[in-house]
């Protein structure tokens, strides 16, 4: 059942709630809520100027922009930025 906050829905396919196990079981309490509110704000925002926009690629966007913070997930030669895309790429090609 999917769920609704301030009039958006939270994507509840099998590939995002796999990547909310995924981020919950990976990432502080704070990183975790903060992915979800950068979710939120952003399909907010496209809302409140008339953008139409895929929400579960959105919602998988903001779940794994910040991985690269993550010890696990982060290395020693690359920007955060590239270490989330990197995890966000392994997470979708072994799905």
């Amino acid at each position: 059942m999917s769920k609704t906050i301030a009039g958006i829905r939270v994507p509840d396919s099998q590939l995002a709630a796999e990547a909310t196990e995924l981020l919950r079981a990976s990432a502080s309490p704070m990183l975790f809520n903060h992915s979800l509110r950068v979710y939120l704000f952003g399909a907010l925002h496209g809302a409140g100027h008339g953008r139409s926009v895929d929400h579960e690629l959105l919602y998988l966007g903001a779940v794994f922009h910040d991985f690269g913070l993550i010890k696990k997930y982060s290395s020693p030669k690359e920007r955060f930025e590239l270490d989330g895309a990197n995890a966000a790429r392994r997470f979708l090609v072994e799905r």
